[in-house]
């Protein structure tokens, strides 16, 4: 029974390693061809997707932050509900070595959990602000380049060439996105499609309006030095409003800090020898 028991375990190991080796390559295989990401490798039951209002912010927020995978709402689902039950379980653990009962601190229990699951939303929206502000900063550069090069005579799928192989250290995420276009138009792509792929990555504010201007530039003949001059300007404007809004925001915090550490020591040293005379004056008339 034992060698029976041995020969099925390999046997179900073997299986399971075989399938998997065949998920990989049917991945790759829709991975060159364009597909990944519009079928999900695995489908979650339907209590742990999300759904509505919700998915829409998620996906959103996902795909602003880089997660361009079409289920990646599906899958964060999944993570924040594994990270919320090991945080449950992993501080009902601490209550049993700590305080001898596996609920001994249900409070506790109750407010970790619910930090973890509130904050892994708020860390994708951390993460969505981050790249989206890296982008938005690079998007002039992009531009000037592009200006340039343009002005210089070369065509604009020349132009996404040269910055996708060139470029990438000058505009480092703009290069990587605009690589996975040209890859896209190496597979056999339409232009329109492409482009349309591209805005999408990028997922930022103009990025669409600029891949109309791309598609109007290659399909219609419309001139792109001007257009591509205001949107640099219209970026450029942006930049330095956010510069300013986070100066702003660092004159508030800087006036929260000196009330919190400045003005109780100076309440101390203006206040302290008044009130230390007072109560002199009363130890002396009390006796």
């Amino acid at each position: 029974m034992g060698a029976l028991f041995l020969f099925c375990a390999a046997l179900g190991v073997a299986c399971a390693l075989a399938g998997a080796r065949m998920w990989l390559a049917d991945q790759r295989l829709a991975a060159r061809l364009g597909m990944a990401g519009e079928r999900p490798a695995f489908r979650l039951p339907g209590v742990l997707t999300a759904r509505g209002q919700d998915r829409s912010e998620i996906a959103g927020k996902l795909m602003l932050a880089g997660f361009q995978n079409a289920r990646a709402a599906d899958w964060f689902v999944w993570a924040r509900m594994t990270a919320t039950v090991g945080m449950g379980l992993a501080v009902m653990l601490v209550s049993r070595l700590v305080w001898g009962g596996f609920l001994a601190q249900p409070l506790a229990i109750v407010i970790a959990t619910g930090l973890t699951y509130v904050g892994a939303k708020q860390a994708i929206h951390l993460l969505a602000a981050r790249r989206a502000q890296a982008i938005m900063a690079e998007f002039p550069f992009l531009l000037d380049l592009m200006l340039m090069m343009l002005e210089s005579g070369i065509s604009l799928d020349q132009c996404f060439r040269s910055l996708a192989r060139d470029e990438a250290i000058a505009v480092p995420r703009h290069a990587r996105l605009i690589a996975m276009l040209v890859a896209d138009l190496d597979r056999g792509m339409r232009y329109e499609l492409a482009l349309d792929r591209w805005a999408a990555r990028v997922a930022v504010n103009g990025a669409k309006e600029l891949a109309a201007l791309f598609r109007q530039a290659l399909f219609q003949g419309v001139e792109l030095a001007p257009a591509l001059r205001e949107f640099a300007r219209e970026f450029t404007q942006r930049r330095v409003a956010r510069a300013r809004e986070a100066m702003g925001g660092i004159t508030v915090r800087m006036v929260v800090l000196m009330i919190l550490f400045f003005m109780p020591a100076l309440f101390v040293v203006l206040g302290g020898p008044p009130v230390v005379a007072i109560f002199d004056t009363l130890r002396g008339v009390s006796q």
